[in-house]
Parts: C-alpha cells; sequence; structure tokens
C-alpha cells in the first residue's frame, strides 16, 4: 500500500466544526442542568468519532505523500491539547488554593497528576464513578475523555503505519474492521458486569473513534475509485443519500440524548447511536442539507471552533460554583456560569490556542513550541505533586484542614499476603499480638485511627480487615448494581483466622447496615445494593429462610450466624450501630475566603436520622437479644444532641462525606467506643 492512490483535499468543513458544536453543548448542558438533558453525557461520544476521523484523515494523508513522522505527529497533537489544556489546569490549582480545604485540595492535585500523564481515565476507574454523588466535587473529572483519547493516539499511528506499510487494503480493512468488533464487543460485555470499568477503560471505548478513523480510511480509497469512475453527474445523483444520511444521523443522535440518562447502562451497543450518528453526519459530507445550512451556520461553527477549550473550563467553573455556594448553586447562577465558561473560551482560543498552533514561530518551529509546552505541563506536574506531599496546604485559611487526615483505605503487606481479597487490611507490627479485631466495610475502617491509638496506649495490638460494602457476615455476599461483589469469600476466611487466634480475645463489627439492608446510600432507598446468601452458606439455628429473600433477611441470618460463630469460639464481640447519615456534603460548612454561602447549622435533625434507622434497628435488636453477652456501641448519643446530628464539633470536622467519619471524628467516637471494650457493664440501646 506504499503507491500513492491520490493526494487528499483536506479542506475546512464548518459543518464538521457545527457538529463539535452540538456535542458540547449536550455536555454543558447535561452538567450544569442535568434534569434538562439526562442524556447530554453523550457529547463525549460525538467527540470520539469526530477526533477518530480528523486526526486519522491527516495521518493517513502524510502517509499517502511519504511524509509521516511520529515525532510531527506528536509535536502536532501537543499544539492542539496542551495550550488550553494548562491554562485551564494552571486556573484550577490557583483557585483550589485559595478556595478549596485541604482533602479537596489534595484530591485536586492527586486528579491534576493522573491527567498531566494522560491517565485520568484509568485513575478515575480506581477512584470514582462518573454519575456517583461524590463526582460532583471532582474539578478535573471531565478530563477522562481526554485520557481515552491519548491513549488511542499512542497506539493508533503506529497501528496504521505498520497496516499502510506492511499489509495490503484489504488487509488492513479486516483488521480494523475486526478491531471495531473486538473493541465494541468488551464493551457489551463489560457494560453488563462492570459498568464502571467499561466507562473508563480504553479498551472499552477505542471503537468509538475507531468509526471515525474507518471512515477516513474508507473515504479516502472509495474516493480514489470515485475520482477514476464517476462523473459528476454521478456524484449529483448520490445527493438524496446524502441527506438520508445526515437525517439519519442528527436522529440518531437526537434519539440518545433523549432515551439515556445516568441509570442507562452505558457505553455498550447504546453508545454506537451517537457515536454512529456522528460518523453518518461527517459521511454526509458538506453538501448534504442539514450540514450545509444548519450545521454550517457561523454562529453554530464558532462554538464548535471553540468547544474544545469550553469542554475544558465549563466543569471546573460548575464545580467552583457548587463550593462557594454551599452545594446549592441556583439556575441563575449555573447560566451566569456558562456564560463566564464560553467568554474564557473564546478567550483561550483567540489569544492562547490559536497562537500556539498557527504562528509564524508554531509552524517553523513545531517542535520547539511542543518542547516548551511539554516542560510546561511537567511543571503543572510537579506542583501537583508538592501540592498533595503537603496534605493539600491546611495552614491556608481557619478551615483549610477540613479533610486534611481522613482514613484512607490502606493495608500491611502481611496482612494483604494473608487476605488478598481484602480492601483495608492491618495487623499489628512484626511481632505484635492482635487482640482485637476491626471487621466490617468503610464504616469500619473509619474508625481505625481512633481506635489504633486508643489501643496502642495500653499495648493492645489491633487486626482490622474488611472490603467495601461488605457486611463482616459469614455466607454474605452482595450485588452493587449490576455485579457481584464475594464478601463472603473474603469473610469467611477471616472469621475462620479469628476463631483460630489464641491472641484475639474481642471482635467488632461494623458496616454500613442501613445501606445494606434500605438498598441504597444517604438516605436513598432502592436495589442498587442487594444482599444475597452466598452459595452453601448455612441457616443460623432457628433463623427464617424464606424462599424471595429481603435485604434484611439475609442481613439478619448473616448477623445471626456470624455472632453464632464467634460466641462458640468464646470471642467478646461488640456489635456497632450505623453512623448518623447527614443529609449534606460536610464540605458546604467550609469558611472558604471566596464564599457566597455557607451552611449553618452544619447539622441534620435528630428526628431525621432516627426515623431512617429505628425500623431497620429494631429488627436488629430481636437477633441481639439472642446473645446478651454481645454488647452493642451506638454512636447517635456521641454526634448528636436532643434536636441534631452535627458534622462539626467546635472547631473540628466530625465527617469526610455524608456517612464517613473524619480521623478526628474516628479518634472522637473510637475514644468512647474503646470504654466499651473495656466496661464488661455498658450497653447503649
Amino acid at each position: 500500500m506504499s503507491a500513492t492512490l491520490r493526494k487528499p483535499v483536506h479542506g475546512y468543513r464548518p459543518d464538521v466544526d457545527g457538529l463539535r458544536a452540538i456535542a458540547v453543548i449536550a455536555v454543558v448542558v447535561f452538567h450544569a442542568f442535568p434534569a434538562a438533558l439526562a442524556g447530554g453525557f453523550v457529547g463525549v461520544d460525538i467527540f470520539f468519532a469526530i477526533s477518530g476521523y480528523l486526526i486519522s484523515q491527516h495521518i493517513i494523508g502524510t502517509l499517502d505523500q511519504r511524509r509521516f513522522s511520529l515525532v510531527d505527529f506528536y509535536a502536532r497533537r501537543i499544539k492542539r491539547i496542551y495550550p488550553a489544556l494548562i491554562t485551564v489546569m494552571t486556573a484550577c490549582l490557583g483557585a483550589g488554593i485559595v478556595m478549596m480545604a485541604s482533602g479537596e485540595l489534595e484530591q485536586l492535585a492527586s486528579d491534576a497528576l493522573a491527567s498531566v500523564a494522560f491517565v485520568a481515565n484509568l485513575y478515575f476507574l480506581t477512584t470514582r464513578d462518573y454519575f456517583s454523588q461524590g463526582a460532583g466535587a471532582s474539578v478535573l473529572l471531565h478530563l477522562w475523555s481526554l485520557g481515552v483519547e491519548e491513549q488511542y493516539y499512542i497506539v493508533w499511528p503506529v497501528a496504521l503505519y505498520l497496516l499502510w506499510r506492511y499489509t495490503s487494503r484489504r488487509v488492513a480493512t479486516l483488521v480494523i474492521a475486526a478491531v471495531i468488533v473486538l473493541s465494541l464487543g468488551s464493551s457489551i460485555v463489560l457494560s453488563s458486569t462492570h459498568a464502571v470499568a467499561a466507562f473508563y477503560l480504553p479498551v472499552t471505548r477505542f471503537w468509538e473513534l475507531l468509526f471515525g478513523s474507518a471512515l477516513a480510511w474508507a473515504e479516502f480509497h472509495w474516493g480514489a475509485c470515485r475520482a477514476m469512475q464517476a462523473s459528476t453527474v454521478a456524484l449529483a445523483r448520490r445527493l438524496p443519500l446524502r441527506d438520508l444520511a445526515s437525517f439519519v444521523g442528527a436522529a440518531l443522535i437526537g434519539l440518545s440524548l433523549a432515551l439515556y440518562d445516568p441509570t442507562t447502562v452505558f457505553p455498550g451497543w447504546r453508545a454506537a447511536l451517537p457515536a454512529g450518528g456522528a460518523t453518518l453526519l461527517i459521511a454526509a459530507g458538506p453538501t448534504a442539507w442539514l450540514n450545509r445550512h444548519v450545521l454550517a451556520l457561523k454562529p453554530v461553527t464558532y462554538l464548535g471552533l471553540i468547544s474544545y477549550p469550553l469542554y475544558l473550563w465549563h466543569w471546573p467553573i460548575l464545580v467552583f460554583l457548587r463550593l462557594s455556594s454551599s452545594g446549592a448553586p441556583t439556575a441563575t447562577m449555573r447560566v451566569a456560569a456558562i456564560g463566564v465558561a464560553v467568554a474564557l473560551s473564546a478567550l483561550t482560543f483567540s489569544c492562547i490556542e490559536a497562537p500556539a498552533r498557527f504562528s509564524r514561530v508554531a509552524r517553523s518551529h513545531p517542535v520547539r513550541v511542543a518542547s516548551a509546552l511539554f516542560a510546561m505541563m511537567m511543571g503543572i506536574g510537579l506542583s501537583s505533586y508538592a501540592i498533595s506531599r503537603d496534605n493539600g496546604m491546611p495552614d491556608r485559611f481557619p478551615d483549610a484542614s477540613f479533610n486534611e487526615y481522613q482514613a484512607h483505605w490502606a493495608f500491611t503487606d502481611a496482612c494483604k499476603k494473608t487476605f488478598p481479597a481484602a480492601e483495608f487490611c492491618m495487623m499489628p507490627t512484626p511481632n505484635g499480638h492482635p487482640e482485637v479485631a476491626l471487621l466490617g466495610d468503610s464504616h469500619a475502617n473509619h474508625f481505625y485511627e481512633g481506635l489504633r491509638r486508643a489501643l496502642a496506649a495500653s499495648g493492645t495490638g489491633l487486626f482490622a480487615v474488611g472490603a467495601g460494602n461488605c457486611p463482616p457476615f459469614s455466607g454474605v455476599d452482595i450485588y452493587l448494581g449490576t455485579y457481584v461483589k464475594h464478601c463472603a469469600a473474603l469473610f469467611d476466611g477471616v472469621l475462620d483466622y479469628v476463631e483460630k487466634s489464641r491472641d484475639i480475645h474481642t471482635v467488632i463489627l461494623s458496616s454500613y447496615a442501613i445501606s445494606s439492608i434500605a438498598g441504597g446510600f444517604d438516605y436513598a432507598r432502592g436495589d442498587y445494593v442487594r444482599l444475597v446468601a452466598a452459595s452453601g452458606a448455612q441457616a443460623a439455628p432457628n433463623a427464617a429462610q424464606p424462599r424471595d429473600e429481603s435485604n434484611m433477611d439475609v442481613y439478619l441470618a448473616g448477623l445471626e450466624r456470624t455472632l453464632t460463630r464467634l460466641r462458640a469460639a468464646g470471642k467478646r464481640v461488640v456489635f456497632v450501630l450505623d453512623t448518623p447519615e447527614l443529609d449534606f456534603d460536610p464540605s458546604t460548612c467550609v469558611r472558604r475566603p471566596v464564599q457566597i454561602s455557607v451552611r449553618s447549622p452544619c447539622a441534620v435533625p435528630r428526628v431525621k436520622v432516627e426515623q431512617r434507622l429505628s425500623g431497620v434497628q429494631k429488627r436488629i435488636f430481636a437477633v441481639l437479644v439472642k446473645f446478651p453477652d454481645v454488647k452493642v456501641f451506638n454512636p447517635v448519643p456521641l454526634l448528636c444532641d436532643s434536636q441534631n446530628c452535627y458534622a462539626r464539633r467546635g472547631g473540628e470536622f466530625m465527617y469526610t462525606d455524608r456517612d464517613h467519619l473524619t480521623s478526628d471524628g474516628s479518634r472522637y467516637v473510637g475514644a468512647w467506643l474503646m470504654r466499651d471494650i473495656g466496661d464488661e457493664g455498658m450497653t447503649t440501646r
């Protein structure tokens, strides 16, 4: 395929910029007003198809003219991506230093490090779901899509060069088609089993960029045949087909915008609607009626020209607006934020992006300009690292220390080796003897810091192990959305270890019980969380085993089964009731230098907490009464007065989010929990 087929003509297509405008409008409206356009997140899929088409068109053109160079390609890519990205990331870090508490700033710095390396999608895969409640506080979350694109452009130029250089056109076409099928197939499979992974992983997204790349490939070769075989008259006869293609493409995009929402299983085959629709619109060409009369309108194309900086600017502005308005910006504020984003995008494009790409210096010395931009990006990376190492610079303003030392998932090597399925796993230092075991999910982990300190003062070793969302029970698994988490495989082994240990005399059981039973987080009820009896689990004596077990049935059976095992092994057991849930984000109580409003009081009504917990706890007590030696620890009286449950006590924040304690909260509650461990007589019910 090294022979020249034709010299491509890559003229400017205003309709493609118009399509970019549709994509960015969809994303911006979704982020600012999610209820108004719940499917707006598919704008990213439109961008993927456009990007694959334009970049592949350039690569194929340079291959055909025998002037393809990886150095030139990446220099061109850096000039395209870095100028606006450097500007926005610098502004975000600066705004974070002024406005963010330490935990928030430390998280921003970590996100920035991942974004500098263009692995944000892989980083967010391990830290947060794009559609989760907490994701709205992540300033750079939207850069996951840049990670996917840049990972594609590490692989695709080399692959295309090899196909061009060493295979025939037919073989290359078959290979491209096969990769699309395999990537789409992996997306379909993973979307139904591991939806978060399918959303972020490059392998499940590459097919969308390949839609555009395959179109550029087909246009190049089809264009050569057309030049040899078709006349102008024949081309004119094809115009109605072009119009049909453009209208079908627009309809597919419209359907995805109208029918999808964050609960839709995505991407999978559903992403074919926006990505395929965009590909059809591009394939229709600039002469199609819709492309010529709608997408090519000057206001639309201008929005398309600034779509990249607008994509970068809009989300951080909305996040900082939420921070400064206690998490509840008005509709007027959000409209104003979009206006600011558009203005900044226009300035960024005309004053920063365009000169870096099209100035005389940029054209005559592309590698030098790219090297300078790369050095600037590395500077952002080093700055982010320094901020992270300083724990988010907690001394900037009085409330800046919020979440400075929040609880983290952690493990010691020996513990993780013994229990590889654990997500947190700590044993005493070498030669230490664990005497107290803390078992559960993140609601056990958030007690670790306080208990460790209190127990260390008396020379007592603490063994802590668990996994997110897993009740610390024998024979109980959990479904989270669309996938199962095999909690029983972990905790059956942990309980065996505890039972056989001669050192461990006390076991603390703690988990997010109300979430497991009600099926949702933070006052939500539903079926996202679903408990199931693990295969082979044996019922506790006299435990009811209904044919269609509810979460409550499975939870209570697992609790009774576990208490029976531990008491038979002679272990003292402390059962921890639920920590009160907040109905707001405690970050809205932080007093910031730039503040529109601050939440006061920083509390949730106690009556709301007790209404949420009372029915569930009544059923739990019905099981616990069978085990009179089991102590029950209730955090509610420690965090609440008669009126409210507080996210902060004096100058100390107790909560890191709606239902997890900070290290300060852990030390405060842990000291009281320590008293219960040492007080044989006290039971709080």
